[in-house]
């Protein structure tokens, strides 16, 4: 049957006219393409517009549709639901608005002749291009990262070492919880691109303790120990003891390596520190932790006698008084830290205390029969502070002050030596420090000379002279 018996040759011709133009402005440019009234994007009808206008109309639809709410929940197990309630476009979610367009584009061209002729005789069904969502990974993941994980997030708890009657014991480990990132990820990004919902579920994952007590089992001896004496009270006390309750307990598998800083933490006021001469370019000045390098100094010489290997140690610019020269070691929160790596082959503990005017750290592991570990001293010297003077307007004339005391300087080497039965094993040396030396400063007065002062006068009055008082003076303030 042609188009002629269904027609006649008058509507024949009409028909092939309207498939001749449609064909013709599908060789124009995209932008001004005529979109067919049987097509919609989104719901919205195409009818009369071309693609620029089409894409202005998309747009401004778009925007709300960005602004839309979108929950993600997350339901830990034996607590409550948690649920952020935020927008599509705060999770990286946007309208591939130029997808779409090409989407229409590419649907209408497609249309034979014969589906076009057909839709002049009303037998054609609209087409709806469906919203298209495109994720930006890298923001979707900051938000869960930064906005979600921190509040789901348990830490796990490490085993720690305990002493039972004197003994070592094992407190075993909890684990924790936090969000599975790649699951998540996918749930969330899943859901972002289905323009009809409105949650998706946060998945969550246990996170096993860094430590176990199976990871402790080979501890079961003291094998080192070391204290040092203060007599300070007040706030240096109480940060000595708040950095040795962080510390207590601590447990090194084989290979683990103890960070003061990562272990001790921030030295502020909401770890409970508080203000205490610390060493500042040389100079005591109050700061924030002051004492806790006591604590630091106390840890390293426990772990060299324990046979600690030593990842990053500092010394302090001038000697402390509680060790030696050269067997000190100085910590600053994010810039200084104290690093030793436990390089046997079985765990190690520490149990740390700051109680009753001294700091004691004790190194509980397996010993080995025979072995003992001393920390020797070599080429040890010194030399005495510089004078320097400065000259002072605002003193008179020939006066001093001694405006800073100064500091002597000092060289050390250390070593660690390790002895089995009494037959030198290893001699290492640790370290090779050298103190500074700080000048005397003395301010010399430049200024006007002070006149003498007057004698004290006779009081003056009628009758005779009052003679001068030759006994002790004194005044009260």
């Amino acid at each position: 049957m042609t188009l002629r018996t269904i027609c006649g040759t008058g509507g024949a011709v009409a028909v092939l006219c309207v498939v001749v133009a449609a064909s013709a402005a599908d060789s124009g440019s995209i932008d001004s393409q005529n979109l067919p009234d049987w097509l919609r994007i989104a719901g919205i009808e195409c009818a009369g517009k071309n693609i620029a206008q089409m894409r202005k109309d998309l747009r401004t639809w778009a925007d709300g549709q960005h602004g839309r709410g979108f929950i993600l929940i997350a339901a830990p197990d034996g607590e409550r639901r948690r649920m952020w309630n935020t927008r599509r476009s705060s999770l990286g979610a946007a309208l591939d608005i130029e997808g779409m367009l090409n989407e229409a584009a590419r649907i209408a061209r497609s249309e034979g002749w014969l589906a076009r002729v057909g839709r002049l005789f009303g037998r054609g069904e609209i087409e709806d291009v469906k919203p298209v969502w495109t994720v930006d990974t890298p923001r979707l993941e900051r938000y869960l990262k930064y906005n979600v994980a921190p509040i789901l997030a348990r830490p796990p708890r490490p085993a720690r070492l305990v002493l039972q009657s004197g003994a070592p014991k094992i407190i075993d480990g909890l684990a924790g919880r936090g969000i599975d990132p790649k699951t998540s990820l996918a749930t969330v990004r899943d859901a972002l691109r289905d323009h009809e919902a409105t949650s998706a579920i946060v998945h969550l994952s246990e996170v096993p303790p860094p430590v176990t007590s199976a990871d402790a089992a080979g501890i079961v001896d003291e094998i080192a120990s070391f204290k040092t004496h203060y007599n300070e009270r007040g706030n240096r006390k109480r940060n000595l003891e708040i950095a040795c309750r962080r510390i207590n307990g601590t447990i090194l598998k084989p290979g683990d390596v103890f960070s003061y800083n990562d272990i001790v933490g921030p030295r502020d006021a909401e770890n409970g520190f508080k203000m205490a001469p610390v060493i500042v370019r040389g100079r005591m000045e109050p700061g924030m932790g002051g004492g806790v390098c006591q604590v630091s100094t106390t840890v390293y010489n426990a772990g060299l006698l324990a046979g600690l290997d030593v990842v990053r140690r500092q010394h302090h610019a001038f000697p402390v008084h509680y060790v030696p020269p050269g067997r000190d070691a100085t910590v600053v929160y994010g810039a200084i830290d104290l690093k030793l790596r436990n390089s046997g082959d079985t765990a190690v503990g520490l149990i740390a205390d700051g109680s009753n005017g001294w700091v004691s750290v004790r190194v509980f592991g397996k010993r080995i029969p025979g072995r003992t570990i001393t920390i020797e001293r070599t080429g040890v010297s010194s030399w005495g502070a510089p004078r320097k003077t400065v000259k002072s307007p605002d003193l008179p004339a020939g006066k001093t002050v001694v405006v800073d005391a100064g500091r002597s300087g000092h060289r050390v080497t250390v070593w660690r030596v390790v002895r089995q039965n009494g037959k030198l094993v290893s001699r290492t040396q640790l370290s090779r420090d050298v103190y500074s030396s700080f000048p005397r400063i003395v301010s010399v007065g430049t200024g006007q000379r002070q006149a003498p002062k007057p004698p004290a006068s006779a009081g003056v009055g009628s009758g005779s002279p009052v003679p001068l008082s030759t006994g002790p003076t004194s005044t009260s303030n």
